[in-house]
C-alpha cells in the first residue's frame, strides 16, 4: 500500500496521526504537466494557429517525485491512497499520480482520501471513510482549464512575441493569458479614467455651530456658480444664529461577518496587511499543512462539517478567549456551499507574530466575530439648518452596541459624533463661517483588494487562481505597484491598445466569463470535456484569426 500526499507536511502529519501500514510518498504539487509535443517547440517554423488543433501530451515535471512514486509502487505495489488536495487541483493532481502508477500497474487499484484539516480527528475519519474513486466532475474541469490556457497563451504569446519582433522590438516574450489580460484591463480602464478625468470647480460653504458644548460642523451642497455661492457666503456669514429645519434618528444595524471563504479572506487580507495576494495565499497554505487553519480554498460561506464547540474550546486556551461566551453561540450562514469544502476557521493555536500569525489572528477573530458576535447597532442621525435662509446640513453615527467589532475591528467605522437630540425651530449660535473652492478629484488607482473583488464580479478566474495573476501582471512588466495600488505601465499599455484596437473582446473579460460558464458545466458533467473545449477554443480561434490579420499594421513602430 502507497499512500500519496500532496504536500510534505501533510504527509507527515498523516504518518504522526494514522500511522499507515505503507509508505507514504509526498508530492510538491503537480506531477505531470500538458505541453506540446516537440514538434511544435520551434516558435519560427510553426505558424502559432496550428497550436489551436494541436494534440497535447504529458511531461514529467517533478522528475524526483515522480521517479520516488514509481520506485515505491515496484517495491510495494498497489493499492494507493491519494491523499491530496480535496479541491479541482488536488483532484487533477491524484490522476496525475494514477497516469504515473499505470507504467509500473497496468491496472492499479486506489482509493481517495478526503479532508479539509490536517486535525487528528478529521485525519483519523478521512482514513476510516476512504471513497472509491476519484471526482472525475473535478479532474476534467481541472484538465479543461490547463488544456484551455496552455492552448490560449501558447498561440496568442507566440504570435505577439513573433510579430513584435518584426517589427523592431527587442523584446523576449510578449505574455497573453485569457486571465491574466482581463486583469491587466481592469487597471488599465481605472488608469484611463484617471488619464481623461478633467477636474471641475465647486464651492462649499460650511459654518461651526456650538450645539450646547459641541461643536457640529454644517454645510452646503456643492455649488458650481461662483457668483451663487458668493452671494450665499455674504448671506451667511453674518448669521448670528442657524434654525433648525429637520433632525433625524434612525437606528441601524450593521450584519456581522459570514463565514470566511477565500475571495473575501484575499480581499480583506489584502487590504488589512498591504501585501499580495500571492503572498497572503502561500501563508495561508503554510497554516493548512501544518495544521493551524482549515484547507484556505473554498467559495463556501456557510457552516458545514464543522464543529464549533472543538474550535471555541481550543481558542478559549488563546488571548481570545476573552470573547467567548459559554452558551452563546450565535453562527449565522451565507448562501454559497462548493460541495467540498468548510469556510476557512482556526484548527489550533497560531501565537507568532509574523504574516502566518496576521492572517491566523484575523482568520480567528472573524471566526468569532461569526459564530459568537452581534449585529453592531448605530444611530444614524441628519441635521439640516438655515443660516438666514442659507440651507446646510450634515449627518453622523454613533454606536448604541458595538457588536461583532469588539472581536473583529479591522474595519471599525472612525470619526463617529453624537450630538444631543435637537427639535425644529430650535437655534444654535453660529461660531464660524468659511466658503472653500474646491475641484471634484478623479477615482484612485485599483488597490488589490477592490481589483480582486472586480476579478471575482466579472468571473475571472476561481478562488484559488485569483490572486496570481494581479502579481503576475506586475512580474511581466505590464503593471507596477504604488504603495498599495496598481498603475498600466507603458508595455501594458501598448499590448491593451494593440488588441482592443482589434477587438475588445481580446481585453475585456465576457469572453473569459463564457470560458468559466463551460467550466462549470463541464464539472456538472452536463457537457463533456472535449466539446467544452471546443465550443471555448472556436471563439478565440475566430478572435486570434482577426488578430493575426491586423496585429502588423495595428503594432505600434519602436520610437
Amino acid at each position: 500500500m502507497i499512500v500519496v500526499a500532496e504536500k510534505p507536511s501533510v504527509a507527515r502529519a498523516i504518518m504522526r496521526v494514522v500511522r499507515p501500514d505503507a509508505e507514504v510518498i509526498a508530492l510538491s504539487g503537480h506531477l505531470l504537466e500538458l505541453d506540446f509535443h516537440e514538434k511544435y517547440s520551434n516558435w519560427r517554423s510553426i505558424d502559432p494557429a496550428e497550436l489551436f488543433h494541436a494534440e497535447t501530451r504529458w511531461i514529467i515535471r517533478d522528475k524526483k517525485a515522480y521517479n520516488s512514486l514509481l520506485k515505491a509502487l515496484r517495491a510495494s505495489g498497489d493499492p494507493i491512497i491519494f491523499a491530496t488536495d480535496n479541491d479541482h487541483e488536488g483532484e487533477l493532481i491524484a490522476y496525475e499520480a494514477m497516469l504515473a502508477a499505470k507504467k509500473v500497474l497496468s491496472k492499479p487499484n486506489y482509493m481517495r482520501m478526503r479532508f479539509n484539516t490536517v486535525a487528528e480527528k478529521e485525519l483519523r475519519k478521512a482514513w476510516s471513510s476512504l471513497e472509491s474513486d476519484l471526482n472525475w466532475g473535478w479532474v476534467e474541469k481541472a484538465l479543461f482549464r490547463h488544456k484551455f490556457d496552455l492552448i490560449i497563451g501558447a498561440a496568442y504569446t507566440r504570435l505577439l512575441t513573433l510579430t513584435a519582433r518584426k517589427n523592431g522590438f527587442a523584446v523576449k516574450l510578449v505574455s497573453y493569458g485569457s486571465c491574466q489580460t482581463p486583469t491587466l484591463w481592469f487597471v488599465y480602464a481605472r488608469d484611463m479614467e484617471i488619464r481623461n478625468f478633467k477636474p471641475e470647480i465647486y464651492y462649499v460653504i460650511w459654518a461651526v455651530l456650538d450645539d450646547r458644548g459641541t461643536k457640529v460642523k454644517v454645510s452646503t451642497v456643492p455649488i458650481r456658480d461662483r457668483n451663487e455661492a458668493e452671494k450665499l457666503y455674504r448671506i451667511a456669514k453674518d448669521a448670528k444664529n442657524a434654525l433648525v429645519k429637520e433632525y433625524t434618528l434612525k437606528v441601524e444595524e450593521e450584519q456581522k461577518p459570514l463565514p470566511t471563504d477565500t475571495d473575501t479572506m484575499l480581499q480583506e487580507l489584502t487590504k488589512i496587511l498591504a501585501v499580495s495576494g500571492n503572498r497572503i495565499m502561500a501563508s495561508a497554505e503554510d497554516l493548512y499543512a501544518e495544521g493551524f487553519i482549515s484547507y484556505p480554498r473554498t467559495e463556501t460561506n456557510m457552516w458545514i462539517r464543522v464543529n464549533h464547540q472543538e474550535i471555541l474550546e481550543m481558542l478559549s486556551g488563546t488571548p481570545l478567549s476573552k470573547f467567548i461566551v459559554p452558551q452563546e453561540l450565535n453562527a449565522v450562514d451565507g448562501r454559497k456551499n462548493d460541495g467540498a469544502h468548510p469556510p476557512i476557521h482556526p484548527i489550533k493555536p497560531y501565537l507568532a507574530g509574523d504574516l502566518k500569525g496576521k492572517i491566523w489572528e484575523y482568520i480567528a477573530r472573524r471566526y468569532l466575530a461569526n459564530v459568537m458576535g452581534q449585529n453592531a447597532v448605530f444611530e444614524r442621525w441628519k441635521l439640516s439648518v438655515e443660516l438666514d435662509g442659507v440651507p446646510m446640513e450634515t449627518s453622523s453615527k454613533y454606536f448604541i452596541h458595538e457588536g461583532f467589532y469588539e472581536v473583529f475591528p479591522y474595519f471599525r467605522p472612525k470619526d463617529l459624533l453624537w450630538i444631543p437630540e435637537l427639535k425644529k425651530g430650535q437655534t444654535l449660535p453660529v461660531l464660524e463661517v468659511q466658503i472653500d473652492e474646491k475641484k471634484t478629484k478623479p477615482p484612485p488607482h485599483l488597490t488589490e483588494s477592490e481589483l480582486l473583488r472586480l476579478m471575482e464580479k466579472n468571473g475571472i478566474g476561481t478562488d484559488a487562481t485569483r490572486h496570481i495573476f494581479p502579481s503576475l501582471i506586475v512580474e511581466r512588466g505590464y503593471a507596477f505597484k504604488k504603495r498599495k495600488s496598481f498603475v498600466i505601465t507603458s508595455h501594458g499599455e501598448a499590448l491593451i491598445n494593440l488588441l482592443k484596437s482589434v477587438d475588445e473582446r481580446l481585453v475585456t473579460p465576457e469572453t473569459r466569463r463564457f470560458v468559466e460558464r463551460m467550466m462549470v458545466e463541464v464539472e456538472a458533467r452536463r457537457i463533456s470535456l472535449e466539446e467544452a473545449l471546443s465550443k471555448s477554443l472556436k471563439v478565440y480561434e475566430a478572435l486570434y484569426t482577426e488578430l493575426s490579420e491586423h496585429v502588423q499594421k495595428a503594432w505600434p513602430k519602436p520610437a
